[in-house]
C-alpha cells in the first residue's frame, strides 16, 4: 500500500516525534522513508546567495547535515532512506515533494486560537492541499 513515505523534519525533537510512526509503516511495507527539510526563503538569503550560490546557503547546509545525522540512525535500523533540502513555503514544498510519494508523516505541534492565527500552520495547510494521504501526529513536550 505503501512505498514511499515523507517524513518533514525542522531539526527539532518536536517534528522527529514523526519517525518512529513512519518507521513502523516503513517496516511493515517495506516503504522508502523520504526525510525532507524545507529551508524558508527570504528575500535576504536571496539576495546574499543568488540562485547559483543556495547550495552554499548555511541553513542549507546545516540542514543537508541534520538530515544526514537522521538517515544514518534510520540506515542503521535497516531503513531504506533519502534526504532533500528544499527551499521556499514550507507548506507548499512539502506538498510539491510529496506529490510522487504515497503518505506524509508528520508532527503538528497542536497550536489553537491566537497561536494558530499568528503562526499558522504547517501541518493544516498541508493537510489541506495534498493529494496523498497525511498521518499527523501530536508531539508532546
Amino acid at each position: 500500500m505503501y512505498s514511499t513515505i515523507v517524513v518533514p523534519l525542522d531539526n527539532s525533537e518536536l517534528a522527529e516525534q514523526a519517525l518512529a510512526h513512519a518507521v513502523e509503516i516503513a517496516r511493515r511495507f517495506e516503504a522508502h522513508v523520504e526525510l525532507l527539510t524545507v529551508v524558508p526563503s527570504s528575500l535576504e538569503a536571496t539576495i546574499e546567495s543568488g540562485a547559483a550560490g543556495e547550495a552554499w546557503d548555511p541553513r542549507t547546509l546545516a540542514a543537508q547535515e541534520y538530515l544526514e545525522a537522521v538517515s544514518g540512525r534510520l540506515a542503521a535500523e535497516g531503513i531504506s532512506v533519502s534526504t532533500t533540502v528544499r527551499r521556499g513555503d514550507v507548506a507548499e514544498e512539502i506538498i510539491e515533494h510529496a506529490d510522487h510519494c504515497d503518505l506524509i508523516v508528520m508532527s503538528t505541534h497542536g497550536r489553537s486560537g491566537l497561536g494558530r492565527w499568528v503562526y499558522g500552520s504547517i501541518a493544516d495547510r498541508t493537510l489541506r492541499h495534498a493529494g496523498v494521504p497525511i498521518l499527523l501526529v501530536r508531539s508532546s513536550e
